[in-house]
């Protein structure tokens, strides 16, 4: 097994002279194969075989190994479920969410508009027909509804909660405001249909990225994720896994009217923006400080700076795996902010930024070929990662170092096109999903590619030059 594996022994020994139990600890190493951990186990042969065996002494918060750190209790909460449920307490945000789940995402998401249009309608139309059996055959136990369900699978894919509300007769209609464009991965986007009624969970997006409104949010790692900690900042709805598990605290917040239902709000509704940010954390940022000119957008911009820091992010990385953020207030409040505030800049823009230009060789005569994906990934042609090849014609040369030293959510963005930009084809369903319809004019890809290289490069610049966490 490549997963984590413990060999626990329990032992009851009435001769002890302490009290209570002692706990003794030995790690055999990360990422072993089956064939190391058992040849580990037959060198040892017993327990006495083991001499660096570690003495562990479980903190406040029961954690045994990775122990949190007690100064991290001290440093000021993003967020607080308290606060969220409307009680009294501090923190930075108000509110807080998940990203958009769908529980469905080959029938939901498509680099196509047009095509996802066509596949929720087919899904829409299986949906209609099995509520229609149902409400024709009276048949409601749970029994009755799964065979409904199976038999119209086609062209839906289908759960506990969809079955739910196909056992309540729920009906649903296709809407072309349900469409939205949705940060699906970091520096990949997706077209998105946003309907509640097909959402596994939908979060509190109606709160956050309603249809048609502004709005920023900073994306982490939520609590539960198995990669290492990371950040990104959004300005259209993200995906729940955009970043692992990821937790978004937003600039504002759009409060629904009175009476009105969950669900994201149509384009044309009337929603009222209310500020995110606490005035707790204004007076509190401005007392500590001594500087009645801060304001709330440079406090957002000085935590996206600070939970970029290295330094911040090393002593803390197990507070960050098992907790909610917390920021200290730096004595450099104003280059932490100016160094979130170009890291927003880069992150948000990264369509439309400089390019950082790479040679283009290709064997192509054809320009639409030249550049076209395959259901075959882009990949990495030598050993320094300095040459991509796009496709098995046309190869990218002159990929700098600092491309690969950006990391988020475990790949840098390079990697994430690589991951996502080809011909994929779900294996359940059969749908197609072409990253080639993403792109209005083939040669397009070049200059995303160039795009996100640049912000990693200018990304490793600015974070170097942050200032050391005091």
């Amino acid at each position: 097994s490549r997963a984590p594996v413990a060999v626990t022994l329990l032992v009851r020994n009435p001769k002890a002279k302490h009290s209570g139990c002692r706990i003794h600890y030995h790690d055999i190493g990360d990422y072993l194969t089956r064939a190391q951990k058992l040849a580990a186990l037959k060198e040892a042969v017993s327990i006495a075989g083991i001499a660096d065996w570690q003495q562990i002494q479980p903190n406040a918060q029961h954690d045994w190994i990775d122990q949190r750190s007690g100064a991290y209790r001290q440093l000021y909460p993003l967020g607080s479920k308290d606060v969220k449920a409307g009680r009294v307490g501090e923190t930075v945000f108000r509110l807080f969410s998940n990203g958009y789940k769908t529980g469905r995402d080959a029938h939901l998401y498509s680099f196509s508009s047009g095509g996802l249009a066509r596949q929720v309608k087919r899904a829409i139309a299986e949906y209609m027909a099995a509520r229609r059996e149902i409400r024709d055959s009276v048949a409601e136990s749970n029994s009755a509804v799964d065979a409904v369900a199976r038999k119209h699978s086609g062209h839906i894919q289908w759960d506990d909660k969809l079955k739910q509300k196909l056992r309540r007769q729920l009906p649903v209609r296709f809407a072309d405001d349900h469409i939205r464009t949705v940060q699906y991965r970091p520096f990949v986007k997706q077209h998105c249909y946003a309907d509640p009624h097909f959402a596994q969970r939908p979060a509190l997006m109606d709160e956050v990225f309603p249809a048609g409104r502004e709005n920023r949010a900073i994306c982490v790692t939520g609590v539960g994720s198995t990669k290492p900690f990371s950040v990104l900042i959004v300005d259209d709805m993200p995906d729940l896994e955009l970043i692992s598990k990821g937790q978004c605290f937003p600039r504002y917040r759009y409060l629904r009217p009175k009476g009105r239902q969950r669900g994201l709000p149509g384009i044309g509704e009337t929603l009222a923006r209310a500020d995110n940010i606490t005035d707790t954390t204004l007076r509190a940022f401005r007392v500590h400080y001594q500087d009645r000119n801060i304001a709330k957008n440079a406090i957002f911009d000085y935590i996206y700076g600070m939970l970029h820091a290295p330094d911040f992010r090393e002593r803390f990385a197990n507070d960050l795996a098992k907790e909610l953020p917390r920021i200290p207030l730096e004595p450099e409040f104003q280059a932490f902010a100016e160094a979130g505030r170009a890291l927003a800049r880069l992150h948000l823009g990264y369509e439309t930024c400089r390019q950082h230009r790479l040679e283009v060789v290709s064997q192509a005569r054809d320009r639409a070929a030249m550049f076209r994906f395959g259901a075959r990934k882009m990949r990495y042609v030598d050993d320094e990662k300095s040459t991509l090849a796009v496709n098995d014609v046309t190869q990218l040369r002159g990929i700098p170092p600092e491309a690969h030293r950006y990391e988020v959510n475990g790949r840098t963005p390079l990697d994430w096109l690589i991951d996502r930009y080809h011909i994929a084809q779900d294996k359940q369903s059969g749908i197609v999903n072409d990253a080639n319809e993403w792109f209005a004019k083939p040669e397009d890809v070049v200059a995303a590619i160039q795009r996100v290289i640049h912000v990693s490069v200018e990304t490793v610049r600015i974070v170097e030059g942050l200032p050391a966490v005091k």
